[in-house]
């Protein structure tokens, strides 16, 4: 069960200093709304990225913090339909885009302790991206994504269980979210990028930002949720165009 927990709250500052009030109040978070904090850590791994030019889709793996230390086995998918001006000048890149999410880990944990009944998490995304060509080196690109996250944790009922002084329980939720996305990206020199983006999601209000740099084999950013319990995702993926 300890190593479960260690787990989900691995990034609380309380894993490099002294507990303090600090960690309880964002495990507190946590648990009040469970959910929306494995839907953040879920969102890391959703490719928002237009398919780059000349190719026809991009494969991407989140690697940290979705699949290490949080176990999300996860993968995206961005398909080009429409090539930016192949029929018309006016008419942008059209791309839809598609992923899929699960927490291997919850099943091990089960299976390694006697506390849990059952912990189930998985999600999926769906969207539409569109990109307009602002110069030879710079691209503006705009889209939708529905995005929907399971998360189910259900402890034994006989003990009970804390950490860091606040009381776990077990709980049964989703969280589901659509989103609207505005961003642009910039060609720095041969297969290298930049890109900056907002989301923000008008079922639930929520509100998001990147910044990533990508080149022809992984990509780096930082995701930030200024009303989430961690607000600086620090984020490493792999990502393919063919």
């Amino acid at each position: 069960m300890k190593l479960f927990l260690f787990i989900f709250f691995i990034f609380s500052p309380n894993t490099f200093a002294s507990l303090g009030d600090t960690g309880s109040e964002m495990v507190a978070q946590i648990v009040s709304d469970p959910a929306r904090f494995f839907y953040e850590i879920k969102a890391d791994s959703e490719e928002s990225l237009p398919v780059s030019s000349g190719k026809t889709y991009t494969l991407s793996v989140e690697l940290f913090p979705t699949l290490v230390p949080f176990t999300y086995a996860n993968a995206s998918l961005n398909y080009n339909i429409y090539k930016e001006g192949k029929l018309s000048a006016n008419m942008p890149q059209i791309d839809l885009m598609i992923g899929a999410q699960y927490m291997f880990g919850s099943k091990i944990a089960v299976n390694l302790t006697n506390d849990i009944n059952d912990a189930n998490f998985w999600g999926y995304d769906a969207g539409v991206m569109f990109s307009n060509s602002f110069n030879s080196r710079t691209r503006t690109f705009y889209g939708y994504r529905h995005s929907f996250l399971s998360a189910k944790l259900d402890l034994k009922k006989d003990k009970n269980y804390e950490l860091l002084g606040v009381r776990i329980n077990s709980f049964d939720s989703s969280f589901s979210e659509n989103s609207i996305i505005f961003g642009v990206e910039t060609l720095k020199d041969i297969n290298k990028y930049w890109a900056m983006q907002i989301n923000y999601g008008f079922s639930n209000n929520t509100l998001a930002a990147r910044l990533s740099w990508y080149g022809k084999w992984f990509e780096l950013g930082f995701n930030i949720y200024p009303e989430g319990v961690l607000v600086v995702h620090p984020t490493w993926s792999l990502r393919l165009g063919f």
